[in-house]
């Protein structure tokens, strides 16, 4: 006759696999579920976890099944892993600044650039130079990037035009 309290064969809920298919694995009964749903692989919980608490280590998952709230507990963080995570937080807070400074920084100075080879082009190599070098550093530095704004602004509004209207109504006739 059969043994009446013989363990039925363990199926995994999540991956729906057998004890016979993966034997080396470690299984828990992590609820008060009962029968087929009662076993699970550890790592198909844990990936199971993960997806439930959508990176939010701290939120509440319930079984499925019987509703029980699963407690997580993690080990104790060591003072390196508790400083990588505040060096984390840190850069997490600054990248968002330094990512706006750096497209600023970079437009800034391409603009100053342009506006230094506009100078050089239109006066001279030799005469462009002398004059950069002779100016005041704050009015290049201020004067140099609005030359491309001016050019890209000049080719957008029709200021010809209007430059005609003026000189036809202020023009002797």
């Amino acid at each position: 006759m059969a043994n009446s309290e013989e363990q039925p064969e363990k199926h995994c809920w999540v991956c729906f696999a057998t004890e016979r298919d993966d034997y080396c694995a470690e299984w828990v009964s992590p609820c008060r579920c009962k029968g087929c749903t009662k076993w699970i692989h550890q790592s198909c919980l844990q990936r199971w976890l993960d997806e439930k608490q959508k990176g939010n280590s701290s939120g509440v998952v319930n079984c499925p099944q019987c509703g029980t709230e699963y407690r997580i507990i993690f080990p104790r963080m060591g003072p390196v892993v508790y400083f990588l995570q505040q060096v984390d937080r840190a850069l997490s807070r600054i990248s968002p600044f330094a990512a706006v400074g750096v497209v600023v920084g970079t437009v800034y100075w391409s603009a100053v650039t342009y506006g230094a080879v506009t100078v050089m082009q239109v006066v001279g190599h030799k005469k462009g130079l002398y004059v950069m070098e002779r100016a005041d550093p704050l009015f290049l530095l201020m004067g140099l990037p609005t030359i491309p704004v001016l050019l890209v602004l000049g080719k957008m509004i029709r200021w010809e035009e209007y430059l005609v209207r003026v000189w036809q109504k202020y023009s002797y006739k």
